[in-house]
């Protein structure tokens, strides 16, 4: 995820307090340096609840931590949440798919019943 990408979905966020689902296709940009990454805490976006998300889908995950810290951002601000989906970029390691689960399943958790699914896509 961009350094500018996080204010932009923060202010979104913020701007949309009713939100019931959100969807992100992440780009892979592999043209990016590593100065163009961001990174942040919880507390950097404290002020921010998302009181009605119910289901949150992140698309194209790489594992950059920006990317990681902003799926548990969503776990822990969203007391309504039910399900989580992180489906990998296609050439992801479908070996560190286990990893990602544990991490997020330690994560903080606003809702007590949230379901967290990391896989692949699956089309018919």
């Amino acid at each position: 995820m961009h350094i500018y990408a996080l204010p932009f979905l923060a202010l979104m966020i913020r701007s949309s307090p009713n939100l019931e689902k959100l969807k992100l296709v992440m780009y892979n940009g592999d043209w990016l340096d590593d100065d163009d990454l961001g990174s942040f805490t919880l507390d950097d976006y404290s002020d921010i609840m998302l009181e009605h998300l119910k289901e949150f889908e992140i698309r194209d995950f790489s594992d950059a931590e920006n990317e990681l810290d902003f799926v548990r951002l969503i776990l822990a601000k969203s007391p309504v949440l039910k399900k989580v989906t992180v489906s990998p970029y296609y050439n992801f390691d479908k070996d560190d798919e286990p990893q990602i689960s544990e991490i997020l399943f330690c994560s903080p958790c606003a809702s007590p019943v949230v379901e967290i699914i990391v896989g692949r896509l699956k089309f018919n």
